[in-house]
């Protein structure tokens, strides 16, 4: 296994750069192993209800109270992506293919199948402080309630999640679906709940905030160091009495709960060269670890909406302690670049990490030489720095030994497929220019639903065989 990538707030710590974290002001910080990172909204925690909020399956949670075993957020209940009738997918329903897109040379694809996620335990959830619920930590500023967790079924990744784009990255559609539950459609289908074109600038249920390049706002472009958190666009009531508690601010908005699945169409060319030129960066410091990085993380609203690894967040059961032992963090794709041995451009580093523990591996690093590789191979095993001879496996305490390789020239779509009830995460990378014949229905044209047995074969794919 790879050794862990140095914390990036330790590096800020060392620097003394932790004030202007990133490019958005939100503050930030860097997750375990692999370094999930953070300035404006790295995401990640808790899994709390908003005050109001019901669950699925009769689970619930009160305020530093417990969730039921096997409750887990209604899809598209509490603000996550809401409802099934509410015109989310616009006329003619779906996305579409993009006409002209540089796709690049058709490429093998890649898989990374996580098993075994999700565990009982707790992790801290933040609360108003004059709500006195503080059995977790309390200071004069900092209130957090201990939430049990009681259930297994992707504990606590079912909750209301976020996702943070960091550049260099180019994204040509975004996609969220998540189980229907609408009487008008058939319950096996998945809907399209949240989308975004960037040829035709349209979107509907979906929210950006922070800032995508030296300019400002996403249009599609992230500039390298720059972040930008994607969300639903329904704004959760943060100020005195939010449960989770959050500061009363612009841009908090609910994430996706329960059952999701995450598709993003884009590419991801090297910092400063004519695709992507340093001008739309948030910085051009080569020394700084975010420098020439791509990342698509994952993370608990709750950690985005209170501000991101400030003093007080879910992020560590001990505030501060920089564990990633609370809610922890998803890092689906993370290049990593801490100037030293751990430091390799072409390569993602895939992992989570929480209260269950640490599942996935760290950065390949200098180990891994993929220089005089065919441009079709997008999964590489680390031992060899050859062609991964199939889509890799991942469970708590094993592998998976092969690591998603950066598409530095030509857009690809990135999923992430998230089945509660199975306890089974689905990463993966596929070539527009070679879509498996099971996956026809769904790319390019990312319809407003999608069957049953799509999602299971998104869910079976072993790419690159």
């Amino acid at each position: 296994m790879a050794r862990r990538a140095r914390p990036l707030l330790l590096r800020l710590l060392a620097t003394g750069a932790l004030a202007v974290l990133g490019c958005s002001g939100h503050g930030g910080a860097a997750g375990a192993s692999g370094g999930a990172t953070g300035a404006g909204g790295i995401t990640g925690s808790g899994g709390a209800i908003a005050t109001g909020g019901g669950t699925a399956s009769g689970g619930h949670f009160g305020a530093g109270g417990t969730k039921g075993s096997g409750g887990r957020a209604a899809s598209g209940g509490n603000g996550s992506g809401g409802s099934d009738s509410g015109g989310i997918t616009g006329a003619g329903g779906g996305l579409g293919p993009i006409p002209g897109l540089d796709t690049g040379p058709p490429s093998h694809g890649a898989t990374i199948t996580f098993s075994g996620i999700g565990a009982a335990g707790w992790m801290p959830s933040r609360r108003d402080p004059a709500s006195g619920m503080c059995d977790a930590y309390s200071t004069d500023s900092c209130c957090m309630a201990k939430m049990n967790i009681t259930g297994d079924q992707m504990t606590p990744w079912d909750e209301d999640l976020i996702m943070t784009l960091r550049g260099p990255m180019l994204v040509a559609q975004l996609a969220v679906y998540q189980p229907s539950t609408s009487s008008s459609m058939p319950t096996t289908d998945w809907q399209l709940r949240a989308r975004w074109d960037g040829p035709s600038a349209t979107r509907s249920g979906i929210a950006f905030d922070g800032k995508a390049t030296s300019a400002g706002n996403f249009a599609g472009t992230v500039g390298s160091q720059c972040l930008v958190n994607v969300s639903t666009d329904q704004a959760f009531p943060c100020g005195a009495g939010s449960s989770p508690y959050c500061p009363t601010g612009s841009g908090k908005y609910y994430g996706w709960a329960g059952s999701k699945m995450f598709v993003v169409l884009a590419s991801m060319p090297h910092a400063g060269t004519d695709a992507l030129p340093a001008t739309q960066s948030c910085s051009t410091d080569t020394a700084n670890g975010w420098y020439d990085a791509p990342w698509i993380g994952l993370s608990h609203g709750e950690l985005v909406r209170a501000g991101a690894f400030q003093a007080c967040q879910c992020y560590d059961k001990m505030p501060g302690s920089l564990k990633g032992d609370g809610c922890g963090q998803i890092n689906a794709f993370e290049v990593v670049n801490d100037n030293n041995s751990s430091k390799n451009l072409e390569l993602f580093s895939t992992n989570f990490f929480g209260y269950q523990g640490y599942i996935g591996e760290g950065p390949c690093g200098t180990a891994c030489n993929v220089s005089a590789l065919d441009p079709a191979v997008d999964l590489v095993n680390k031992k060899t720095s050859q062609e991964a001879a199939a889509g890799a496996l991942s469970s708590p305490g094993s592998g998976p030994g092969a690591a998603f390789r950066r598409p530095a020239a030509g857009y690809r779509y990135f999923v992430v497929l998230m089945n509660a009830s199975a306890r089974t995460v689905q990463m993966a990378m596929v070539s527009p220019s070679n879509v498996p014949a099971s996956l026809a229905g769904f790319l390019p044209a990312l319809p407003a639903a999608v069957p049953q047995a799509t999602v299971d074969a998104v869910m079976q794919l072993r790419l690159p065989h």
